[in-house]
């Protein structure tokens, strides 16, 4: 039509494009406004980004500037990652607050869009099928021996190894990141096919190398959980794809393996009693007596993979504090090694049942799990239905970060955090104390199921380790820094170590 205008060719448009453009515009002033329509939320530490969200103040160390928020904020606040509220709960009180007290509708997980299966298994499953799945692994865990002598036993030989392969390297500096990583999955190992690997073993190195690349993609991924759409672009943003591919290679190749393996074993004089066996065998007593469960080859095969996330790198990590601590103080060392031989007598290794006689070795392993804090702010929450803390509203659908940095490294709670000062965990008769500040592993109905294994296999490992070596660094006073490397979890950044042998071993 003569004279007609782009305005009227708009508006004589059908009706659809009208709606599209009208939600198209909702949506953006959504979520540019979000941040600041929600009531009665813990306040902001600073000013959100739109679309960003509160992203770009924590590009660097999330753990550092976490902790200054806290400062200017106080112990809870909310964040903003894109349009998903984060609320932050900082300090012993309110940390036992949430988690505890509001455990019924705090202790979920956050969906897992950007993982597939995500909700499979234990770590990341909510309501009836994780209660299940979890008392289900527990109790074969601990028919297993964990946190008893009986384990402690089967561990002996994986130690030894281990041991004799740091004796090996004849003193000369090595990074041991690699060898104590593959010897604590050897462990998990143990539990759950029934033996060890050794060390070469083309499968086990192949499994190890896809573990190691699954612990690295994983701190890389934050945007992908936030923004689930952003795995679907070309190329492989984040490197999803790649986390993807290494989860699918250790189901495949190890988890889908040794489930077929067993199934076959079953019911012959070569079948080992393991963690596989003992689930197949429940879940089958369940479905002959008719009980609706949860247990299915599906969740089994994604708990095999969570054990062996959970089971190894956060032991492996504290471990390598551990040697950081004994480099940087000789003398806290040498005196866990006196304590050591006078209740040994150098003739054997510690057993489980020498803990109680050994108080100022175990405060130095606790100590360690303090000063270490190797999980900043443990495994996300999500808040099932609103909530309410220190008077302010946690809304449903929010994640819930606990900081455990604040509890484990608070000056009001311990004289002199960042120092090391095994002391702490001794009372003036010299006996091992426990504060209630003391949550290595969190608390509340979430709370690490492997913390007996961990405990067990921290005081294993050390007091072997310090009994049969001198830990000493590369060069006589060059000791290795307390850097760490940022992500889910905080390891010591990369250093060597020499293990000299000492006169007198087992």
């Amino acid at each position: 039509m003569l004279g007609s205008s782009p305005t009227s060719e708009l508006w004589s448009a059908p009706p659809l494009s009208y709606v599209v453009v009208i939600l198209c515009v909702f949506l953006v002033i959504k979520v540019l406004l979000q941040p600041y329509i929600q009531t009665n939320i813990p306040p902001f530490p600073a000013r959100p980004y739109p679309i960003l969200g509160h992203l770009p103040y924590i590009v660097k160390d999330q753990r550092i500037k976490l902790n200054e928020f806290r400062k200017t904020t106080g112990d809870i606040y909310s964040l903003y990652f894109g349009s998903q509220l984060f609320v932050v709960v900082s300090g012993l009180r309110l940390v036992k607050e949430a988690l505890v007290k509001h455990g019924a509708t705090l202790s979920d997980r956050a969906p897992m869009p950007h993982l597939e299966g995500g909700d499979m298994g234990i770590v990341f499953a909510n309501g009836p099928l994780w209660k299940e799945q979890r008392e289900v692994s527990l109790a074969i865990l601990k028919s297993f021996g964990m946190g008893k002598s009986s384990l402690a036993l089967k561990m002996r030989e994986e130690l030894d190894a281990y041991l004799d392969t740091l004796a090996a390297l004849k003193g000369k500096p090595e990074d041991v990141h690699t060898l104590t990583s593959t010897s604590v999955a050897n462990v998990i190992c143990s539990i759950i096919v029934g033996k060890r690997f050794e060390y070469t073993d083309p499968l086990f190195v192949d499994f190890v190398k896809d573990f190691f690349r699954q612990v690295a993609e994983t701190e890389n991924i934050s945007p992908v959980v936030i923004w689930p759409w952003l795995r679907f672009i070309p190329g492989n943003f984040m490197r999803a794809k790649t986390l993807d591919r290494c989860i699918k290679m250790i189901l495949s190749k190890f988890c889908d393996r040794f489930i077929e393996l067993t199934e076959k074993q079953r019911g012959t004089e070569d079948a080992p009693e393991t963690f596989i066996t003992s689930y197949l065998e429940e879940m089958e007593k369940l479905s002959a007596k008719g009980k609706d469960t949860t247990l299915s080859k599906g969740h089994l095969r994604r708990i095999l993979q969570q054990l062996f996330l959970a089971g190894t790198e956060t032991t492996t990590i504290t471990l390598l504090w551990f040697m950081v601590f004994m480099l940087r103080h000789p003398d806290i060392q040498q005196k866990v090694y006196d304590e050591i031989t006078s209740v040994t007598n150098s003739d054997r290794y510690p057993d489980m049942q020498d803990r109680t006689r050994l108080p100022y070795t175990t405060a130095v392993i606790m100590e360690t799990q303090r000063r270490s804090s190797v999980s900043p702010t443990s495994v996300p929450h999500y808040c099932r239905a609103d909530t309410s803390i220190e008077g302010y509203t946690i809304p449903a659908g929010a994640i819930v970060l606990t900081s455990l940095d604040s509890v484990l490294l608070d000056g009001d709670i311990w004289e002199e955090p960042l120092s090391f000062k095994p002391e702490r965990f001794l009372d003036q008769a010299g006996n091992v104390v426990k504060p209630e500040a003391f949550v290595p592993f969190s608390m509340g109905k979430r709370i690490c199921m492997g913390e007996a294994l961990a405990n067990m296999e921290l005081f294993l490992y050390s007091t072997s380790l310090v009994q049969r070596f001198k830990l000493q660094p590369c060069e006589p006073g060059q000791v290795p820094s307390l850097d760490y490397r940022e992500g889910l979890t905080c390891p010591p950044k990369p250093f060597k170590i020499r293990f000299v042998e000492r006169e007198s071993t087992v």
